[in-house]
């Protein structure tokens, strides 16, 4: 606009320059004209808002233009007169009678009617002056319309107190300004415009995905109606649907009015809102509804005076109508806001028809929901009473029918019994028998095989009376592969009870019952063979553990006769040249002595670790080396001592490589190794050779490679090796080695292979992820004895000789000693005399270590109690916390790990 006006003043110079006559002074005044429209331009367009874009550009003319006194009139669309929304200049008194104008009334009226504007240069005197102007004081006056497009947006009044002529430069301006003045407000109103529009749609889209999530129709109807009469600012509407069975409208649901609406009929021919809704397929406002001659007279309490009405329409048909009402004078429906209802009155109708839809197909779904809940009782459980108790309290709870039974077939006796009944006292029927096509309608069905369904149970005379209020019966044959097993009775309180879905239902329940019978009954047997196979099987495990243990019992017979000889030699010469030998001899001879017994407790310490005696630990940080050592070592009575005995030779070499840790269970490992060691020297009848490598496989992963050189395994043995039971033996092994050594490698992770030909020997190939950290070589610290204070010491022992060593090994060193020989006698002498350390052996009669341990610390806690164990090291240590054990010594013990043992209890104490 003002590039337009630019090129009237650039035209103007034109013309100025070809008349020479133009005055400097209108020069001037045209500059001046375009800086005040350029500084007005730039102030209105800096904002968006109605009030600043008004307010300001007063501000901006009056500082440039000779002005005191103006205002800005804006149209009030709903009530079709002009508003005083901004002013400058002009009495309290003024403005208070000057705020609105009647299109048409006074001059700002006319310009506004007209569009066009009109300058009044003598007021006073004009014929449309109004007394209240004229009072002010104003004596000229240019009303300048604020139009858009041949809109009118309200008009830009300019007073002043002097007659005075206006201008033509004057006009010019005040019309350049109203023309600045009215681009603004249409670009603030179609701001406002759009901005209403999009929270419109998002209010619709809002409202239309709360309806959409929803199916029950009462719901929808209910926030669609509370939706409507919120969006229009209503105060209450209806919602009428086509009921498909009685061919007509009726209202369905009401908002803020009385429920008594509800299920009002509408029937051709139509009239009213809602009629002229259906006839014309489109929104219908009524005006002055209160006395419209066509409304509903019981809204009459309500004195509406709008009422719209709009369809809702689904597929080019109308399933219904939506109407709102207000009472308000100052509502006024606009064309906007039918548009807008309308709109939404489209997005409803899809949601009730959904919900139509939804409502029409609950039948089925119920009957497939009860199918599913019945397939999903039915498969709960495999005992056979709670499973017909389930289904029957399931038949009666979906249909509340009076009685529901299940018959059972005794072939033996030819006759029906009652297994299961809800709606009869159980223990009134369960001696009634019901003879086979003879006995009611279950004994006909139970011959036949045929569903009965008896409509009135009165006019049917093979009728047994089972609920006193029955009217209605269906029984269904249970089947087995076409053979009848059984009888489900249903009695129903009404006549003709059962429907064809019903029936369709029980008819299925019958089918999945049959089968879950026959499942039970299965499953029953199939639990007791399982028992019996478990037995059978624990036999043959048993058989094998004992075998196993033969076995190791021979190989730690042949080194504890080692042993045995030593001690018992060395002895027997001690005691024969005790005379003749010296000191130096003596001791010596004790020390093989001392040697020997120390390598009995390490064969007793190997055996423990191979057992898993040592549960102290799960999975730890191990080197695979140092467990191919220990096998190696355990095994060799079995693949060296006895196969020499009867003259083969076996060879065993070991190629040990440089590997990482693993985590695993050593006792377990062990195992493994050991039963394949067993294996290959078993394949071994007439010698050979038996490697054992160890090497990374990968950057996480060793390898443990066993070759043997005997007869091999052809793809069959192979294929089943690590079967259970399965053996190539024959019956003094039960195949249970390699089955278990399976297991024991995949939970460490790992994988076993064979590689293996007939006549060529085989190789089991071992793969164990790696652990935490390098191998390292293990130096054992040499802890030097401490010596501590001189205590007073209670040894608990069942075992004469143990409590005397221990005693004498602790006198030796100055402590005073007193001895107990069972758990009781210990006890009562802790409470008789003060002790700074408890002894207690763990293995004891009437009383065990734990309970000696537990009573002594509830006497005095701060006395330390160390436990004597001859079972290895096996650490509960939630119970030796409850129990009060503060240390463990295992038998045999020596000499210096007692004494450092009581120089640990005396530092404890001290912290006690």
């Amino acid at each position: 606009m003002v590039q337009d006006l630019v090129g009237g003043v650039h035209g103007r110079d034109d013309r100025m320059s070809g008349e020479t006559k133009k005055s400097k002074e209108e020069i001037v005044k045209l500059n001046q004209e375009l800086s005040i429209l350029n500084t007005i331009s730039q102030t209105v367009n800096q904002s968006i808002n109605l009030d600043e874009i008004l307010n300001k550009s007063l501000d901006k003319m009056m500082e440039m233009i000779d002005v005191r006194s103006a205002g800005i009139y804006l149209l009030d669309e709903k009530n079709n007169d002009l508003v005083y929304v901004a002013y400058r200049g002009f009495s309290k008194i003024f403005l208070k009678g000057a705020k609105r104008w009647k299109l048409g009334e006074g001059i700002t009226g006319k310009v506004a009617l007209s569009g066009e504007p009109m300058f009044v240069e003598d007021y006073p005197n004009h014929p449309e002056a109004l007394p209240l102007v004229i009072e002010e004081g104003l004596k000229s006056l240019a009303v300048i319309p604020l139009k858009s497009r041949d809109k009118i947006y309200g008009t830009l009044n300019i007073a002043r107190k002097e007659i005075s002529k206006i201008t033509p430069f004057e006009k010019n301006l005040f019309n350049s300004i109203g023309q600045i003045i009215s681009g603004a407000l249409e670009r603030t109103s179609l701001y406002t415009e759009n901005v209403k529009r999009l929270e419109e749609l998002k209010t619709l889209y809002s409202i239309s995905q709360e309806i959409a999530s929803k199916l029950e129709l009462k719901v929808i109807l209910q926030k669609i109606m509370e939706s409507a009469v919120e969006l229009l600012g209503a105060e209450g509407g209806t919602i009428a649907l086509w009921d498909n069975r009685k061919q007509n409208y009726a209202i369905a649901m009401v908002h803020r009015l009385p429920e008594s609406l509800i299920g009002k009929e509408f029937s051709p021919p139509w009239s009213g809102v809602i009629g002229e809704v259906i006839t014309k397929k489109s929104p219908v406002l009524y005006k002055d509804y209160e006395h419209h001659p066509n409304r509903m007279m019981e809204l009459d309490s309500y004195h509406f005076k709008e009422v719209l009405g709009v369809p809702l329409i689904v597929r080019e048909m109308i399933i219904g109508t939506m109407a709102i009402g207000s009472s308000d004078p100052e509502v006024n429906f606009q064309q906007s806001e039918i548009d807008l209802l309308y709109n939404f009155a489209h997005q409803a109708a899809i949601a009730i028809g959904n919900a139509k839809l939804y409502e029409d197909s609950l039948a089925k779904i119920k009957q497939l929901t009860t199918l599913y809940e019945i397939g999903k009782t039915l498969s709960s459980t495999l005992d056979l009473d709670e499973l017909l108790k389930k289904a029957l309290e399931l038949l009666k709870d979906r249909w509340g029918y009076a009685l529901c039974g299940i018959f059972f077939l005794d072939r033996e006796k030819d006759e029906l019994f009652i297994k299961h009944v809800i709606g009869r006292d159980p223990e009134r029927v369960k001696d009634m028998r019901f003879r086979v096509g003879v006995d009611g309608i279950v004994g006909r069905v139970a011959k036949t095989g045929e569903a009965l369904c008896i409509p009135d149970v009165s006019k049917d005379p093979r009728y047994i009376p089972g609920s006193p209020t029955g009217k209605s019966e269906v029984a269904i044959p249970l089947k087995i592969r076409d053979r009848v097993i059984g009888v489900l009775d249903i009695e129903s309180n009404e006549l003709n009870g059962f429907d064809e879905e019903d029936l369709k239902t029980l008819f299925s329940f019958a089918s999945q019952m049959s089968i879950s019978i026959e499942n039970a009954q299965l499953f029953s047997d199939l639990k007791q063979t399982l028992q019996e196979l478990k037995q059978a099987q624990d036999q043959i495990v048993q058989a094998e553990k004992l075998r196993a243990m033969g076995e190791m019992a021979s190989g730690v017979a042949h080194d504890f006769n080692n042993v045995l000889a030593v001690v018992l030699g060395n002895i027997q010469l001690l005691l024969y040249q005790l005379d003749r030998l010296s000191p130096e001899e003596i001791r010596e001879g004790l020390k093989i002595i001392e040697r020997s017994s120390k390598d009995g407790a390490e064969t007793i310490r190997r055996i423990q670790e191979f057992t898993g005696v040592r549960r102290d630990r799960e999975f730890i940080s191990l080197s695979l080396n140092e467990i191919v050592t220990e096998v190696i070592t355990i095994t060799q009575p079995r693949w060296k001592d006895q196969t020499q005995k009867k003259g083969i030779q076996v060879e065993l070499t070991t190629q040990l490589g440089d590997i990482p840790l693993i985590m695993g269970n050593p006792s377990e490992l062990r195992e493994v190794l050991t039963n394949i060691i067993f294996n290959a020297v078993d394949a071994m009848p007439k010698g050979g050779e038996l490697t054992l490598i160890t090497q990374p496989q990968s950057e996480d992963w060793v390898e443990v490679r066993i070759a043997d050189t005997g007869i091999g395994m052809n793809e069959e043995v192979k294929k089943r090796v690590f079967d259970p039971f399965f053996t190539t033996k024959g019956v003094t092994n039960s195949g249970l080695g390699m089955s278990v050594s399976y297991g024991i490698v995949r939970r460490h992770g790992g994988e076993i292979l064979i590689e293996s030909e007939p006549g060529k020997g085989t190789t089991f190939i071992i793969h164990l992820p790696t652990g935490y950290g390098e191998e390292v070589a293990v130096v054992k610290e040499v802890t030097p004895i401490r010596e501590s204070r001189q205590a007073r010491i209670l040894v608990i022992d069942d075992e004469d000789s143990v409590r005397d060593i221990l005693s004498r090994i602790l006198k030796t060193k100055g402590h005073q000693v007193v001895v107990a020989s069972n758990g009781e006698e210990g006890i009562e002498q802790f409470k008789s005399e003060s002790f700074d350390l408890v002894f207690t052996d763990l293995g004891m009669p009437k009383l065990s270590g734990w309970e000696v341990g537990k009573a002594i610390k509830g006497i005095n806690p701060k006395v330390p109690i160390a436990m004597i164990t001859g079972w290895g090291v096996v650490l509960d240590r939630e119970k030796l916390s409850e129990s009060g054990i503060d240390l463990i010594v295992s038998k045999p013990f020596n000499f210096d790990q007692v004494i450092h043992l009581v120089s640990e209890a005396m530092e404890l104490k001290e912290r006690m």
